[in-house]
């Protein structure tokens, strides 16, 4: 059997463990596909996710206790990759200033542009809703008008199609 241990040397459970791998198996293609148009290398992409994964790792036990694990996840996959398109742009030939990178980072691309093509306008929606907007399912059926367990459907199917595509696009990648 194999055993994990944080750095400090604590060992992880096995509900620690199984955490981290099904978190590690269900969104680690969609972070690299989510971070390689901002960063423009596949294999800085999947660095930055690693580093994700490694925090993970570090902070397991508040991170299974948040209410939203996977937006925080996914947050800390943003900070991360933003942090490396700022030091990409700080060994650039031109140096940018800072308020002009402020200015400039939420016209990065879109986090529907992210989204692999093939993904309806309802699918792209409510992905960036959830994902990229953080907001609950209340929110979002508020926002859409429908029921929260039709918003929780949805966003399952979508999520289920995004990864599909990121899958066959990954196949016909070579990668």
């Amino acid at each position: 059997m194999v055993s994990f241990s944080t750095r400090g040397g604590t060992k992880l459970t096995q509900e620690q463990i199984l955490f981290f791998e099904e978190s590690y198996t269900k969104y680690y293609r969609m972070m690299v596909q989510t971070v390689l148009p901002i960063v423009g290398s596949r294999d800085i992409a999947e660095d930055i996710v690693a580093d994700t994964f490694l925090i993970l790792l570090a902070k397991i036990n508040s991170v299974m206790e948040h209410e939203q694990p996977v937006k925080w996840l996914f947050r800390v996959l943003k900070n991360n990759a933003i942090s490396e398109y700022r030091a990409q742009c700080r060994h650039a030939a031109a140096p940018l200033e800072e308020s002009i990178l402020r200015t400039a980072e939420p016209e990065l691309i879109p986090f529907s542009g992210m989204l692999p093509k093939g993904l309806s306008a309802s699918e792209q929606r409510i992905l960036t809703l959830r994902l990229a907007e953080d907001m609950d399912y209340s929110t979002i059926s508020e926002k859409l008008g429908i029921s929260e367990t039709a918003c929780r459907s949805q966003y399952s199917r979508a999520r289920r199609h995004c990864a599909e595509l990121m899958e066959r696009s990954d196949d016909n990648a070579g990668f």
